[in-house]
């Protein structure tokens, strides 16, 4: 390739295949930086997310000539794929970029040059709290010296290959710069990631882009016992949409405004804005009261909420080497989701035109005050292709195998959409299992206990499938509702069945049938009578079959939860499993107050 002269004036599409050759050259080191990812959290994701933010770079972006509408086009895939702390950094220096590089069909190295030194001011506005020794420093020195020094050099390859070997000095340089890094004897990973993503340009600016020819890295062996996950559970993203002031841009008010707004909630908060979009990043404990306290402020087009502590509790000291997924509908008490390393797959919740993350974004004391305020009753859906793939690409890359336990194929598509995504992704030669369970809520999330306890025991891949397959059929659920209004509001019951029985107070007692699908098994004109309904068919299945297991769940409705602990205990001989709170997507065909019975037969 012949080299570009100092007159040499930057296109779009140059732009383009820089960011394509550069995000190759991260994707070739993702498992090396995830295995040096110890800040700001040690959740060992910053090579996955930035690999996810560039591809969305690259993947999302037409080639276009014009310099300036390429750069805006990058940053606002960017905006809206970007992902962790480290990609929403990169993709707010981007957009920094985006805002001082706009009407340029084309630029010379020197312009360019001034266009990232000036998007470093950007950076640095929208963190909350810049930390140096981080990919901010390295980009900061990366940017610096282009422009001081580009007048020294007579070729853009020149100059661009020494800013990059001055960004890898950076890098080498956070190690002391931050103690975390220094304990660990590494580089900051978000910094690195940068200066791989400087080297693939580089590579391709010199005609080299075989991706065959880059060095991998030889993971280290890190001293992260005494690093935690940090002060908070959820590594939270929104991408907010809002109308725009007078020149197309939201007011920097705007961006204060959400900024101390949401500076009591967590910590590591980013608020970035590219024309009427606005990406939120926060680590916190409460994603559900984030979302909730900023979605009058413009359109939820966009919610993530990683747990940290799950993934740092994998990284750290993986507890067996079969991995068991399920999703939202499983009810399973969160401290044994997080105690067993099971990972979750939140199903949506559609809302005011707004998909929730079940039981993230969204929870029952949310969803029942909303519900009212609604002229449009709430509706399921089943988890994006996109949100499937990467907790099962995320799996496979930390687990031999896997057991996936779904909600029944009767309610939901998402058993047949894992399974779909299966098929489209490299299992690298892993043995993943889907089991449709057939069952939901709590039954469901008995079946989930049993797999993590019989993987405790030493049970096999194959021998734990076997066994859960085999609780199946004995696995029962039955839901005592306060009242039948939500059911039919959700479909689950016929309008003409739910007026009578809503004039004259009839309960029914929910059930599902061999299949999975919803069936009902009794009914009873008030909240005695369902209770001695339950209470005998608990005590027939014990005398004919013995009950293995239960557990006992409720929708905000712990008071009679415990009355049913009480007596069940008492008449089975011993505690249930667990006792916990229904997913918000169980919940709008409850309704409020119900509570659900869960028993495995003998």
């Amino acid at each position: 390739m012949m080299e570009a002269t100092a007159n040499h004036a930057i296109s779009g599409i140059e732009v383009l295949d820089w960011f394509h050759s550069g995000a190759r050259a991260v994707k070739h080191q993702k498992k090396y930086l995830n295995a040096i990812n110890v800040f700001p959290v040690a959740d060992g994701d910053t090579g996955t997310n930035m690999v996810t933010t560039l591809q969305a770079m690259v993947d999302h972006s037409p080639r276009i000539s014009s310099f300036s509408t390429m750069i805006q086009r990058i940053a606002e895939a960017g905006m809206a794929y970007a992902r962790g702390n480290s990609g929403i950094i990169f993709a707010s220096y981007v957009n920094g970029m985006a805002i001082n590089g706009a009407f340029h069909e084309s630029v010379t190295i020197r312009q360019f040059a001034g266009i990232v030194h000036k998007a470093v001011d950007y950076m640095y506005h929208v963190i909350e709290n810049p930390v140096e020794g981080t990919m901010i420093t390295v980009i900061r020195e990366w940017a610096a010296f282009l422009f001081q020094n580009h007048h020294r050099y007579d070729t853009l390859q020149n100059i661009m290959s020494a800013a990059c070997g001055e960004a890898m000095e950076s890098v080498t340089r956070t190690t002391d710069q931050l103690d975390v890094l220094s304990r660990n004897k590494v580089v900051d990973s978000g910094a690195a990631a940068f200066a791989h993503f400087l080297q693939g340009i580089i590579r391709f600016m010199k005609g080299d882009t075989a991706v065959g020819t880059l060095p991998q890295l030889a993971l280290p062996s890190l001293s992260t016992a005494e690093e935690g996950s940090g002060p908070y559970a959820f590594c939270t993203e929104v991408l907010l949409e809002t109308d725009a002031s007078s020149d197309g841009q939201v007011s920097e008010d705007f961006e204060g405004t959400l900024r101390s707004l949401l500076h009591p909630y967590g910590d590591s908060l980013i608020v970035s804005s590219l024309e009427n979009r606005t990406r939120i990043h926060l680590h916190t404990d409460v994603p559900e009261q984030v979302v909730a306290r900023i979605k009058d402020h413009g359109r939820l087009l966009l919610q993530k909420a990683d747990n940290m502590k799950l993934q740092n509790s994998i990284r750290k000291e993986r507890r067996h080497p079969i991995g068991i997924l399920t999703d939202s509908i499983a009810d399973v008490p969160a401290d044994f989701l997080l105690e067993h390393q099971i990972l979750g797959l939140p199903l949506g919740l559609l809302m005011d035109e707004t998909v929730y993350l079940d039981k993230t974004t969204i929870g029952l004391k949310q969803l029942f005050s909303a519900i009212p305020k609604n002229d449009t009753y709430p509706t399921s859906s089943q988890p994006e292709p996109g949100r499937i793939r990467e907790l099962l690409e995320y799996g496979l890359e930390n687990y031999e195998s896997l057991i996936v336990i779904a909600v029944s194929s009767q309610l939901s598509g998402t058993c047949k959409a894992i399974l779909k995504e299966l098929k489209q992704l490299d299992s690298e030669g892993k043995q993943v299992t889907v089991i449709d369970s057939r069952l939901n809520s709590g039954a469901q999330g008995l079946l989930v206990k049993r797999a993590a306890e019989l993987l405790d025991q030493g049970s096999s891949h194959d021998e734990t499938v076997k066994e859960i397959e085999a609780f199946i059929p004995k696995t029962k659920i039955y839901v005592c509702l306060q009242t039948i209004e939500y059911a039919v509001l959700s479909g689950r019951i016929s309008n003409t069945v739910g007026k009578v029985g809503m004039k004259i107070g009839l309960r029914p007692i929910m059930t599902l049938n061999a299949q999975g699908g919803g069936a009902t098994f009794g009914l009873a004109l008030s909240q005695k009578g369902i209770t001695r309904k339950i209470l005998r068919l608990v005590e027939k299945t014990l005398k004919n079959r013995g009950i293995d297991a239960y557990s006992i769940v409720h929708a905000d409705n712990e008071p009679l939860a415990l009355e049913y602990n009480e007596k069940l205990t008492r008449i089975i001989g011993k505690p249930p499993e667990f006792i916990t709170e229904i997913s918000s997507v169980v919940a709008i065909h409850s309704g409020p107050g119900c509570v659900a019975v869960c028993l495995t037969e003998a």
